[in-house]
């Protein structure tokens, strides 16, 4: 999997480009966590959180994802590649 360092400014570009189902790697008050995009919206991305996705025992379209703005989406994954905001240091 490569890794392209990319802006705040160039990952919401790509994100404005996502369907449903690209992973997330997003930092949330302190914790960081990894989602399925949802929707794309105007002022964030609807997410859930992989976590969800893998306790939930509800029929696909039940689970309920959570806004989170552009500046808490730290990477994005498409197609075997990862954008990142993450520094290597």
């Amino acid at each position: 999997m490569s890794v392209v360092h990319v802006s705040e400014e160039q990952l919401h570009e790509k994100l404005e480009k996502c369907i449903a189902g690209e992973r997330l790697l997003i930092e949330h008050e302190g914790s960081r966590f990894s989602a399925r995009i949802q929707h794309v919206g105007l002022f964030g991305v609807k997410v859930i959180p992989e976590t969800e996705i893998k306790n939930s025992h509800r029929t696909p379209g039940d689970v309920e994802g959570v806004t989170v703005p552009y500046e808490e989406i730290l990477e994005l994954e498409v197609k075997g590649v990862v954008y990142s905001r993450l520094s290597d240091d």
